[in-house]
């Protein structure tokens, strides 16, 4: 009975995992440091992150930035819900 699930299992889920979209680096654009910092100056609405630990964050950070250690990442409620929204991590 096991083994029956697990093959239905394994049949259900390969064939998604074959057709989803594939997400790599080169969907997401590179942002430099002028970029960032006329980002700022301008106002514009982004999410700006830094994703080192709690304890350098807190020695030095770019002022308006907030803080999601990389290891938090995919359990944070930091992150925007609007699928849509620029999020820059340094």
């Amino acid at each position: 009975m096991r083994r029956v699930s697990l093959l239905l299992s394994v049949s259900i889920i390969a064939p998604l995992l074959l057709f989803a979209p594939s997400i790599r680096a080169a969907d997401f654009p590179d942002v430099s440091a002028p970029d960032v910092k006329s980002m700022l100056d301008s106002k514009e609405k982004f999410l700006l992150v830094n994703a080192l630990s709690d304890i350098e964050f807190k020695l030095e950070h770019i002022p308006g930035s907030i803080n999601i250690p990389a290891g938090e990442i995919q359990t944070t409620d930091k992150l925007p819900q609007d699928k849509g929204a620029l999020i820059v991590f340094y």
